[in-house]
């Protein structure tokens, strides 16, 4: 139900408005700006500062914009003497109780803060948001009297109690904001109550222990707060949270938890679709990373991210992801079926392109399928997300090496993706290793789980390896060829040239292999093997550790007269991964194909991704998939607006205190026992109550993303030439171009402010001046700006003629 329109005046200006509307709503909507301290465009009006006051004709007193609903025709002033004798009384009222003696400074321009010059007490001078602080940019703006009083320090407590939020309430002025914020968008009263009728909040009353009152950190106070009463610890992200900036696949993590929480699995697993391929697999196998930053470790233990992924997937029954009907027509070519190569084809397909996978072996996976265990991620799993890939209109034809990308062309495709993995193991160089007994790590993983499509069908007595067992390396593929090789019934020790600390392994899978029986040597290397017909004699040599190399890692140095000997049934090796030469790809001196990391481009239509171009976990190679998918798509004439992940504005889930206070869940695993005697997996289901439970310990602070931005006092247009445009920073924001009558000729959100102003320098003898300001949630902000200029003027700005298709 649309609400009615009417019109008033705002100094001077007919403007359009909802009859609905407060004064200062309209006033902002339209361009006019109101000094005010407790109002945000987020929380519901509250009108104690009383900064906001303006004159409205027929009234005999001055009003608070904030208070008043706007009427047909009436006329507002917004600026006048009388109207700043107010708000210049307001201010020095709430300054009397703030620390403000630098923002009286003369000097406050460029000072160094330390030493005062001036020796003004460290208790009467600013908070370090200084330069950067509303009530500053609010005085500033409205004028400090002369003879506000000086302030008198009032010893309030300083809260430092939890690892989020430090509150120093002798610098909070009672706007009330953080109240409103805990309990309109968030849903909780952790820090009490607003006084009525409305007035200045004294500090006093707030909570000492937050976590006693019932709050849930997710840090919407600390947004909204105007001063440096309360500040964050830990280090703001802009535009995404801090797991879904580390996933290196920007899954919009807090959503997906959101919807768990919710009990939406069906809906959860949309989510992570829009991001990730293989969502299910994940689950399984995805080394979390999102954890290590999740800011509940802070409090207590990280959110349980990944085994919720594999929860949505296993409370999933269709996965209703079907073939895109519109095609473009264009054709694409995806060498290797491994996550890179089909987490491509995927996003490609959904973007309605023909997409043919080329795979060289007799099934598709790639690692997914020929490397990781089936204790580690079942087979069934993976096969019904193979379906999916199919069921969306990817076309896997395998038993097709592709030795040649020209040919490709040559057959008609428009691009071709390389993501054919580094299936290759490099030799050690030493005597010895050519004997059949010691094996290639993955090819030794192929033979066991290549054909296979559960763990039952698994024949331990068809995979031909000794009793005694001597795994070299120190990674991910050394310690599943261990645990595969132990569960075959052999006696397993793994050599590594460093320690533990310096291993690439995950460290989970680390000490899963030492509870299962696993043996380690560390700071051990292989020199040469002595073959005969009763086994392998392997010689070592014992390693010291020296300075660090390349990797970052310490280099392992060979100990003089430390050679030792042990003898050995087989050798299995996985001391790294090369990639096998394609014509058509260009490679470095270490074989590794040359490419531009931006775009994942080789050369014109030809990307990479994968393990091709290093090391790469799944997670990261199916992250690597969807961007050269985003590339590939724009290269044939897709548009960027088909490849967005689309976000949307939460709204806050109320957990119980109880609830939320919960420990981190354990996640069940079957016996040690149990595991050695097949190759069944070893983690355990999730109970779904447990499940939605483990999601609701999520803070929520993507609350904080989706704030709607402060209004701030005009500030003065900038001449638009190179030099000004040169201290624009390379950051998400909005800018207004001017003529020379200061009029608006474009209003435009972009994701890099200095490179699109760059690009309009010259491009018009029209444009004179602009603004700009940061804004991560640009388009937003845009549409904000151009609504405000529609409403004072009744059209788009002139120079806007694309913006129209925006509306």
């Amino acid at each position: 139900m649309s609400t009615q329109t009417i019109k008033i005046s705002i100094d001077g200006k007919d403007i359009e408005c909802q009859q609905d509307e407060t004064v200062l709503d309209a006033a902002l909507n339209a361009g006019f700006y109101i000094p005010s301290l407790c109002y945000h465009p987020d929380l519901p009006s509250f009108g104690a500062c009383g900064l906001c006051a303006v004159e409205i004709e027929g009234y005999e007193e001055p009003v608070l914009a904030c208070d008043t609903i706007v009427k047909q025709g009436m006329k507002v002033t917004t600026s006048s003497p009388d109207l700043k004798k107010v708000r210049q009384e307001k201010l020095a009222r709430i300054l009397t109780d703030h620390p403000h003696a630098c923002l009286v400074c003369a000097e406050k321009d460029g000072c160094a803060r330390e030493p005062c010059s001036l020796n003004v007490p460290v208790s009467e001078r600013c908070c370090v948001k200084l330069g950067d602080c509303e009530l500053e940019r609010a005085a500033d703006y409205i004028g400090i009297p002369e003879d506000t009083p000086r302030y008198k320090p009032r010893d309030l407590p300083k809260y430092e109690d939890n690892p989020f939020i430090v509150r120093d309430y002798n610098l909070c002025i009672g706007c009330g904001r953080c109240v409103r914020a805990c309990e309109s968008i968030r849903g909780v009263k952790a820090l009490g109550e607003l006084p009525d009728p409305p007035e200045l909040i004294d500090p006093s009353v707030f909570p000492e222990k937050l976590v006693d009152s019932g709050c849930q950190f997710c840090g919407l106070c600390v947004e909204v707060c105007p001063t440096g009463a309360l500040m964050s610890r830990i280090e703001k992200i802009k535009d995404q949270t801090p797991c879904q900036e580390y996933c290196p696949a920007h899954i919009d993590i807090p959503r997906f938890l959101r919807q768990i929480a919710e009990g939406s699995f069906s809906e959860a697993l949309t989510t992570l679709y829009q991001a990730v391929t293989f969502p299910g697999t994940l689950g399984y196998v995805c080394y979390y990373p999102c954890e290590s930053e999740c800011r509940r470790s802070e409090l207590d233990d990280a959110v349980s991210i990944r085994v919720l992924k594999r929860l949505a997937f296993e409370q999933t029954g269709d996965i209703k992801i079907g073939k895109v009907e519109n095609s473009t027509g264009k054709t694409v070519a995806v060498v290797g079926s491994g996550p890179a190569g089909l987490s491509c084809a995927f996003y490609l397909a959904q973007w309605g392109h023909s997409v043919t996978v080329f795979e060289a072996k007799s099934k598709p996976g790639g690692i997914l399928r020929y490397g990781i265990p089936t204790f580690r991620l079942p087979r069934s799993v993976f096969e019904r997300e193979m379906e999916v890939i199919k069921k969306i209109g990817v076309d896997i034809k395998v038993n097709i090496p592709v030795s040649s990308v020209d040919k490709l062309f040559k057959q008609g495709f428009d691009a071709v993706f390389v993501g054919i993995g580094a299936q290759k193991n490099p030799k050690m160089g030493i005597d010895g290793e050519d004997d059949p007994r010691v094996l290639d790590a993955l090819q030794f993983l192929s033979r066991v789980y290549g054909d296979v499509t559960s763990d039952s069908d698994i024949l331990k007595d068809e995979i031909k390896i000794g009793q005694r067992v001597a795994v070299i390396g120190g990674g991910n593929t050394a310690i599943d060829a261990a645990r595969t090789a132990l569960r075959i019934g052999a006696k397993v020790t793994l050599f590594y040239r460093r320690t533990t600390a310096e291993m690439p392994a995950f460290p989970e899978e680390v000490e899963e292999a030492k509870e299962e029986g696993i043996e380690f040597r560390f700071l051990s290397a292989p020199v040469k093997i002595y073959p005969d017909k009763n086994g392998l004699k392997v010689e070592f040599v014992k390693m010291k550790l020296g300075s660090k190399d390349k990797s970052g890692r310490p280099t392992p140095i060979p100990v003089e007269n430390s050679n030792f000997s042990l003898e050995f049934d087989n050798v299995i090796t996985a001391i790294g991964q090369e990639v096998v030469p394609i014509d058509g790809v260009k490679t470095n001196s270490k074989g590794w194909p040359e490419y531009d990391d931006a775009t994942l481009s080789l050369r014109d239509g030809v990307y990479v991704g994968g393990d091709v171009v290093g090391p790469s976990s799944v997670v990261e190679s199916v992250a690597m998939g969807r961007r050269a998918a985003v590339q590939i798509h724009l290269y044939l004439g897709g548009a960027e607006e088909d490849t967005f992940i689309l976000m949307q504005k939460p709204v806050a889930r109320v957990c119980s205190q109880d609830d939320f206070l919960k420990k981190r869940i354990m996640i069940p695993t079957i016996e040690v026992s149990e595991r050695l005697s097949g190759f069944a997996e070893i983690e355990l289901s999730l109970d779904k109550g447990e499940g939605i439970g483990e999601a609701g310990r999520c803070l929520q602070c993507d609350l904080c993303l989706y704030l709607s931005k402060v209004p701030e006092p005009p500030v003065d247009m900038l001449p638009f030439v190179a030099e000004n445009v040169a201290l624009v920073p390379e950051s998400a924001g909005v800018y207004t171009l001017y003529d020379g009558d200061k009029s608006i000729v474009e209003i435009k959100g972009t994701a890099n402010l200095r490179q699109m102003l760059k690009g309009k320098l010259g491009s018009s003898d029209n444009i004179k001046f602009f603004k700009f300001e940061e804004d991560p949630m640009y388009s937003k902000r845009e549409s904000e700006l151009l609504q405000q200029y529609i409403q004072q003027h009744g059209e788009m700005p002139s120079g806007g003629d694309e913006l129209d298709e925006l509306f």
